[in-house]
Order: C-alpha cells, then sequence, then structure tokens
C-alpha cells in the first residue's frame, strides 16, 4: 500500500510540475514572448551549457537559428544549417527526437558549427517543433553543465516541453495573423483605411509631445476608371499592385504605406520636413516613368500630394494633401495638352476602343 501511495504522490508531482510547465508557456500572447519562456524553462530544468532554437524554412527544408543562449555560443545566432545537415537537420526531416550520448561516435553530428564558435560538443538531446505533423523547428540542447550526458528521461521531458510550445507558437501565430489580417489591404499588402486613422492619431500626439513634424504624401492613379473599363479589372489590380511595390521600394523603413481608397494610397513620413518629404515623392514619380518606359501595353500616370506640418486634427491632414494631389492632377493635364503630338495617337486607340465596346 506505502509503495502504491508513494506512486500515486510521485505521478501528482509530475503532473503538477507539467502543469506549471504547460500554463507559462501557453499563457504567453506572443511569438518572441513564447521563444523567451520557454528557453527560460529549458534553461532551469536541465542546466545545459548552451541551447537553440532553430526554426525550418518550410520550402528549402534550412534550419536557421534564432535563439541561441550560452557564452561563447552568440556567433550562432542567424546561422543557417542546410537541409537535413547535423543532428538538428536530422530531427527536423524526421520529425522524431532524438538523444546522442557521445556525438564522437555518431556519424550524423556536424561539426562545422563547433569550427565556428570553437565549442566542444560531447551530448546532445534535441526535439521536433511540430503542428499537424509538420516540422517548423527543433529545439536543441548542448552538453550538461556537471558533465554527464542528457538522459531519456530528460528526452521525454523535453519532448513535452515542445508540444506545449508548437500549441504557444500556433495559437501566437494565428492572433498574429488575424491583426494582420484586420490591418492589411489583402490585394496591395499595404497597411488599410481604418489602420491608417490609428497611426496617423499615434503621430499626431507624438507631434505634439515633442514638437517634432511629420509628412503625408497623398498618391492617386490617374484615369483609373479608363484602365478597368479599357482592360478589365485584373489590369487594374496589376496597376495597384505594381505601385504598392515602387511605393514600398522607395521609402524608408520608418514610414508606412496605406491604401486609403479604391486608386487612392497614403504614405506616412514620420519625423519628415518638406525637403525630405518632396525627395520622396520626386523618386516615386520618376519610378513610375521609369517603369512606363518599359511597358509596351498598359501604362499609367500618379498625381502626388502632399502635407508638412503638426496639425490639430487628422482631417486636416488629408485635406490639405488632398487638395495638394488635384492641383497635381491639373499639372499632369497641362502637360498632356502640351505632349499633344506625342499622345494623338495613343487617345485615338483609346477611342477606337471605347468606340467598339459601344
Amino acid at each position: 500500500m506505502e509503495q502504491k501511495n508513494g506512486t500515486y504522490l510521485n505521478d501528482l508531482v509530475h503532473l503538477s510540475f507539467f502543469a506549471e510547465i504547460g500554463k507559462a508557456i501557453t499563457s504567453t500572447t506572443s511569438i518572441n514572448e513564447t521563444l523567451r519562456e520557454v528557453m527560460n524553462q529549458i534553461g532551469n530544468i536541465f542546466a545545459p551549457m548552451y541551447w537553440s532554437l532553430l526554426l525550418r524554412d518550410s520550402r528549402t527544408g534550412e534550419l536557421k537559428f534564432i535563439v541561441v543562449i550560452g557564452s561563447g555560443v552568440e556567433k550562432l545566432k542567424g546561422k543557417v544549417l542546410p537541409r537535413g545537415r547535423g543532428i538538428a537537420g536530422w530531427i527536423a526531416e524526421r520529425g522524431q527526437p532524438a538523444i546522442i550520448e557521445d556525438v564522437s561516435k555518431d556519424e550524423r553530428f556536424d561539426p562545422s558549427m563547433d569550427q565556428l564558435t570553437g565549442f566542444k560538443t560531447r551530448s546532445i538531446i534535441g526535439v521536433p517543433l511540430k503542428t499537424e505533423n509538420k516540422v517548423f523547428g527543433v529545439i536543441e540542447l548542448i552538453n550538461k553543465l556537471n558533465g554527464e550526458s542528457f538522459t531519456p528521461l530528460e528526452l521525454k521531458v523535453l519532448s513535452t516541453i515542445a508540444d506545449f510550445t508548437a500549441i504557444a507558437i500556433e495559437k501566437a501565430y494565428y492572433l498574429k495573423a488575424l491583426k494582420r489580417i484586420a490591418a492589411v489591404d489583402p490585394l496591395t499588402g499595404t497597411l488599410n483605411r481604418r489602420t491608417m486613422v490609428k497611426y496617423l492619431e499615434r503621430e499626431k500626439d507624438r507631434c505634439k509631445r515633442h514638437g517634432s513634424k511629420f509628412s503625408i504624401l497623398m498618391i492617386d492613379i490617374d484615369k483609373f476608371k479608363q484602365i478597368n473599363d479599357n482592360y478589365g479589372h485584373s489590369a487594374g489590380d496589376k496597376v495597384l499592385k505594381t505601385l504598392a511595390e515602387m511605393l514600398s521600394n522607395n521609402v524608408r523603413k520608418i514610414d508606412y504605406i496605406f491604401r486609403y481608397g479604391g486608386d487612392e494610397f497614403v504614405i506616412l513620413l514620420p519625423d519628415t520636413d518638406k525637403n525630405a518629404a518632396e525627395e520622396i515623392r520626386r523618386r516615386i514619380l520618376k519610378e513610375v516613368d521609369k517603369y512606363n518606359s518599359t511597358q509596351n501595353e498598359i501604362i499609367f500616370s500618379i498625381s502626388v500630394g502632399m502635407y508638412t506640418g503638426c496639425p490639430e486634427e487628422t482631417s486636416e491632414i488629408i485635406k490639405v494633401a488632398d487638395e495638394d494631389m488635384y492641383q497635381a492632377k491639373y499639372r499632369n493635364l497641362e502637360r498632356d495638352i502640351a505632349s499633344m503630338p506625342q499622345n494623338l495617337e495613343m487617345f485615338l486607340e483609346e477611342e477606337q476602343k471605347e468606340k467598339a465596346k459601344d
């Protein structure tokens, strides 16, 4: 009876232990937070000399060191393992855990990472991170601080932690994906109008607190309806996506691009004065001209309005930028009239297409 009670108490302790670990890991709400909590738990439980979490590229099968903890192995972060390379690669390919008491006796071991860091690997345990039987990562532990080899029991514990980790990462990923869907325009991949209002309010408040200025560029595709009418909506969608890509290529990492309306985009330029904003406007217009010079079929032009300052109301920003954009449209119209000899044939072709449709 005493032995039964002892076994029962041990089982309760184990259940409590895993419940606490599971709670700590699955209560996280972001991917980064999940990874930090997992790695902290591993350090406390197993006391390895260094441990790492690698994520797998679903297209190439390569593994990338995302989190690396331990003295002298910082060089590993960001490094990539070719598909199937080393113990981690073996685990990722087969979706199975592995325990190696002495790597010198295992032909799967790849010494290249030791050569990079100057570290001496003796023993390893590693487990796959899986969702729906698809491996998306590997957790790998190298050498115990006490010099002993890892045990099969420790491998089981690590596998359980990996299961909790996979659930937590999947949950955090879905939360992030849902937020992104709510914030992003599905056609162009730019942020949407609702998100723009939130970002503008934030920038306006920051502007008032610190006295800095920000700029807005409002971009409109000229005669967009004619593009849809003459070439079809799929062609119009292609123009929108092409322009969105051009805008992305000509702004800084701190800038934000929004699809404001059907054929209108807004770029928010934090900490940007009028001269800097004007330079970005010129760069975008030049990029569109360059694109048009290589096209035989669909060419398009844009008008770009600008606002710089620190407004009282966000509606003021759009109003001023909108007015500047329409002035740009009139300038484009004057340019079209002035360039009649070059555009006459194009206009004749457009009229013939419209007549044929009627």
